[in-house]
């Protein structure tokens, strides 16, 4: 792969993680989800029961996030993927422990 084309790949990545995190996450100091303003403009409901229940746009940020890691991946080399995905891993772990009981 061509240093030209790493970089546009390391480019899309971070702006897939970046749009993940920006669709799925509420900013707790405002209570102001973009993502639940995106379904809603869109006629569908973020919330698989009403106010409750399934954080659709959550889940589909969850997904952008790691194909954008996944894309990343492809362009490093064997030793650096391995701390990538175990660092992934741990970030989900804890960000699934500390804000699921907040």
């Amino acid at each position: 792969m061509s240093k030209s084309k790493k970089l546009t790949n390391r480019i899309i990545a971070v702006l897939l993680i970046v749009l993940g995190l920006i669709l799925g996450g509420t900013w707790n100091s405002a209570k102001y989800c973009i993502g639940d303003k995106i379904f809603i403009a869109l006629g569908i409901s973020p919330w698989s029961n009403g106010s409750s229940g399934t954080h659709y746009p959550a889940i589909i940020g969850s997904f952008v996030i790691l194909a954008g890691i996944s894309i990343l991946n492809l362009t490093l080399q064997k030793k650096t993927r391995l701390w990538i995905w175990t660092a992934v891993i741990l970030c989900f772990i804890l960000f699934n422990s500390f804000f699921t009981y907040m």
